[in-house]
């Protein structure tokens, strides 16, 4: 296995991070200084990161594997970051070792909720979140009243907000009174941008599918392996 991707994997260490250590000098295989970028590791060599404290013999049959994907229900009031001095983390309500060993993929902020994935693989990040790929996610919105349907077309066109032009792809009438948005792009605040440019306030939003993954009954606070 490459070093590198050892080092993502089960240590949580991004690609630049490892290049700096290497660059740094202080990473070792077998006390032999690593030099390579595409230095490989193998099963009972010893691995030494001075400044990480990380000294121990690889043995792969010991790292247990975890599900690759996972399906996570966020509330509110939880930020999508590893750590926040000032807000708690969705990481606080899953067991300790999936800050390490997750990323997410597709943020939903503090005031938003439900469907979120999370992904071992690095990669997969990139693989979704990339423009070019046009990943379907499809949201519950809520307003703080009543919606003019007339002008749904002018949202379907696009709407042009801060300097940017907002597309939704489809808009459709949902339960009491709420609507059922799908978005293939995203920019920041989105869906709140839209609605706040035609004079409504989100007052909940609630993503129930990222491209082929939808929420179920998946409680609040609880997530499913894929």
């Amino acid at each position: 296995m490459l070093l590198r991707d050892y080092l993502q994997k089960y240590h949580w260490i991004s690609r630049r991070k490892i290049t700096d250590y290497i660059d740094q000098w202080i990473v070792f295989i077998n006390d032999k200084k690593v030099e390579s970028y595409k230095a490989e590791i193998c099963e009972d060599d010893l691995l030494k990161i001075i400044s990480l404290q990380i000294n121990e013999k690889i043995s792969f049959k010991d790292i247990e594997e975890l599900p690759e994907i996972l399906l996570f229900n966020k509330p509110i009031w939880y930020t999508c970051s590893k750590s926040d001095p000032y807000n708690k983390t969705f990481y606080e309500l899953l067991p300790t070792e999936f800050i390490k060993k997750y990323y997410y993929i597709w943020r939903l902020d503090k005031n938003s909720r439900w469907l979120m994935i999370l992904t071992t693989n690095s990669k997969l990040v990139h693989e979704y979140e990339h423009p070019s790929k046009e990943i379907e996610k499809t949201y519950i919105v809520h307003l703080n009243k009543n919606f003019n349907w007339q002008l749904k077309e002018k949202i379907l066109w696009w709407i042009h907000e801060w300097w940017e032009f907002l597309r939704t792809k489809s808009l459709e009438k949902w339960e009491n009174g709420s609507i059922i948005i799908t978005l293939n792009e995203w920019k920041k605040r989105h869906i709140r941008r839209i609605f706040k440019s035609l004079g409504y306030e989100v007052t909940d939003l609630q993503r129930i599918r990222i491209w082929k993954y939808n929420l179920w009954d998946l409680k609040e606070w609880t997530y499913l392996s894929i």
